[in-house]
């Protein structure tokens, strides 16, 4: 039914999410030096890391709705150009459908959906992933769902979306880690477009705002950002100044 390539494609899209999960535990445990700009220096509890590897059993579901669609016939371009259009196309809508239904999982009527993931206040290494059933299917449904159709009139590449997937879990995994990876004067270059670790940890300590994925385009465009991020960035970068509430905040000049 699938190539070996696809197979093992498969499986990595599959386990990812933990290996990197594993690597930020053993870079805390450790004390790495990746491991200095700490963002909150806060404890995280045993309990929270128990409640987040039991919401983790279900994350490699992205990999299995992807081998469901592959095996009803989506994704069969091999072509190089195909390659890099379902790439590109992927990372568009999943930035776009990332931010809707995010925002979308902060209504009251819905935030049951995504009330699990924001149990975690001060981000673990097992973070990444953590999400209720509900809120995994929907993000990976509508985002697959989609290029399917898509797919109907533009036949896409299963490597090219898989490639996204692989991006996508590395950025998710550094954006909830409790520790600052990107570099020093990041805001003042590539960070004006791109997000960070500390972008998405005001996220989860303030509990709204800063929605996007990998970058700040639409919450610039929907005035959802935190207007001191910058200012706290250079404090944890610069400064080497940890947080030590959750509710601190900086004057944004």
């Amino acid at each position: 039914m699938f190539s070996t390539p696809e197979i093992v494609v498969l499986l990595l899209v599959a386990i990812l999410g933990h290996i990197m999960a594993l690597l930020w535990y053993a870079a805390y445990k450790y004390d790495w030096r990746l491991c200095q700009r700490r963002i909150y220096d806060l404890p995280i509890t045993h309990d929270q890391i128990r409640r987040e590897l039991k919401n983790s059993l279900h994350v490699p579901m992205h990999a299995v709705l992807l081998a469901v669609l592959l095996a009803l016939g989506f994704f069969q371009n091999t072509s190089i150009a195909s390659f890099f259009y379902s790439v590109i196309g992927t990372t568009i809508w999943a930035e776009i459908w990332h931010y809707a239904s995010h925002r979308a999982f902060h209504l009251r009527a819905l935030h049951w959906i995504h009330v699990e993931h924001h149990k975690s206040r001060v981000n673990s290494p097992f973070t990444a992933i953590s999400f209720s059933f509900t809120e995994k299917l929907t993000f990976d449904g509508g985002l697959l769902v989609v290029l399917a159709c898509v797919d109907a009139f533009c036949p896409l590449n299963f490597f090219g979306i898989a490639t996204w997937f692989v991006g996508y879990l590395l950025v998710n995994s550094f954006g909830h880690a409790n520790f600052e990876l990107g570099a020093a004067r990041h805001t003042h270059s590539l960070g004006k477009v791109l997000t960070s670790t500390t972008y998405h940890s005001l996220h989860h300590s303030r509990y709204s705002g800063n929605y996007g994925l990998s970058t700040r385009i639409l919450d610039r465009m929907f005035k959802t950002e935190w207007n001191d991020y910058e200012k706290l960035y250079d404090r944890i970068n610069l400064d080497r100044k940890p947080l030590d509430s959750l509710r601190e905040r900086v004057t944004a000049s």
